[in-house]
C-alpha cells in the first residue's frame, strides 16, 4: 500500500515537473523566455515551448495582434504659421518580443513612448508643409502623412521591438480661440477667388459679344451688297421689259406709263377728277 502511496506521489511529481517545462503559445500571443528575469529567448510562432522548470525559466507573454494607438490632440504649427489640433492614430505590434521586454517592458510603456515618438515626427513633418497641403481634394478629408513622417515612426518604433503598420491623421481642426478669424481669412480668401472668376468670366463673355457683333456685322453687310445686286438685276430686267412694249406699241405703252403715275400720285382716300378730253380717258371713250 505504502509502495502504490510512493509511486503515485513519485508519478505525480514527475507530472508536475513535465508539465512546469512545457508552455503553449497561443497563435495570439508572442512570449519571451527569461532565465532568472535575463531574456535568452524569443517566442514568434504558435506552439509548445520546452523550457526548464521555474525559477530557472520563466515566459514572458505579449499580445501579438495588431493594435490600434490613438494619439491625444495636439497643438502644432505649419509651415506657413497656421496653428493646427491634430489627432493621429498608429497601428503596430509587437514582432520582436525579446527587445520588446528589455526596451519598454510593457503594452503601457510601449504605448507612452510610441505616442511621444509620433509626435515627436508629426510636428517636424507638419512644420515643414503650408495648411493648403494638408487638405485633401479626395476621397479623404485629410491629407496623406508624409512619407518621410512614416518612415521615421517606423524606424524608431524598430528599436522597441515594435513593427507600425500604419500612420494616419484621422482630424485636424482648429484651436478654438482662433476658430473664428481663421473663418473669416478664409471667407475673405474665398471671396477672393469668386471675384477672379466672375472678372475672367465677364472678360470672355465680352470678348464672345464682340466676335458676335462682329460676324453679324459682316452677315448684314453680305446681304445687303447681295440685296444691291438682285435690286439692280432686277431693275434692268424691268427696264428692258420696258423697252420691249415701248417698241412694240408706243401709245399704248404711254398710256400705261400714265396711268401708273397717277396711281403713285392719289393716295387710298383721294378722288380724280379730270375732264372728258384728258389724255388718261380719252382712250376709253374714243372709239376704235
Amino acid at each position: 500500500m505504502n509502495r502504490n502511496l510512493m509511486l503515485l506521489a513519485a508519478l505525480g511529481a514527475t507530472t508536475a515537473l513535465m508539465a512546469s517545462t512545457v508552455t503553449i503559445v497561443d497563435a495570439r500571443e508572442v512570449a519571451v523566455v527569461t532565465a532568472f528575469g535575463k531574456p535568452v529567448r524569443s517566442i514568434t510562432q504558435p506552439g509548445l515551448v520546452l523550457r526548464a522548470p521555474w525559477p530557472v525559466h520563466e515566459v514572458v507573454r505579449f499580445d501579438g495582434r495588431v493594435r490600434m494607438l490613438q494619439v491625444k490632440p495636439t497643438e502644432l504649427l505649419t509651415r506657413d504659421k497656421k496653428n493646427l489640433v491634430v489627432e493621429a492614430f498608429v497601428a503596430w505590434q509587437v514582432t520582436d518580443p525579446e527587445r520588446f521586454l528589455e526596451a519598454v517592458g510593457s503594452d503601457a510603456g510601449a504605448e507612452l513612448q510610441l505616442s511621444d515618438v509620433a509626435l515627436s515626427r508629426i510636428a517636424s513633418g507638419l512644420g515643414q508643409l503650408d495648411f493648403d497641403q494638408l487638405i485633401s481634394t479626395g476621397d479623404e478629408a485629410v491629407a496623406a502623412l508624409p512619407d518621410s513622417v512614416v518612415e521615421g515612426i517606423a524606424a524608431e518604433a524598430s528599436a522597441l521591438g515594435i513593427q507600425v503598420v500604419d500612420v494616419r491623421l484621422e482630424h485636424l481642426g482648429f484651436p478654438v480661440q482662433n476658430e473664428q478669424s481663421i473663418y473669416e481669412r478664409m471667407r475673405a480668401e474665398r471671396e477672393r477667388i469668386a471675384n477672379a472668376y466672375r472678372s475672367e468670366g465677364d472678360e470672355k463673355a465680352a470678348g464672345i459679344r464682340a466676335e458676335a457683333d462682329r460676324q453679324a456685322a459682316e452677315i448684314l453687310a453680305i446681304a445687303e451688297r447681295e440685296a444691291s445686286s438682285i435690286e439692280a438685276r432686277a431693275e434692268g430686267q424691268a427696264a428692258k421689259i420696258h423697252a420691249e412694249a415701248y417698241r412694240n406699241d408706243p401709245e399704248l405703252y404711254l398710256y400705261l406709263r400714265q396711268l401708273e403715275a397717277a396711281e403713285n400720285t392719289l393716295g387710298p382716300d383721294d378722288l380724280l377728277i379730270v375732264p372728258a378730253d384728258s389724255p388718261l380717258v380719252a382712250p376709253l371713250v374714243e372709239g376704235p
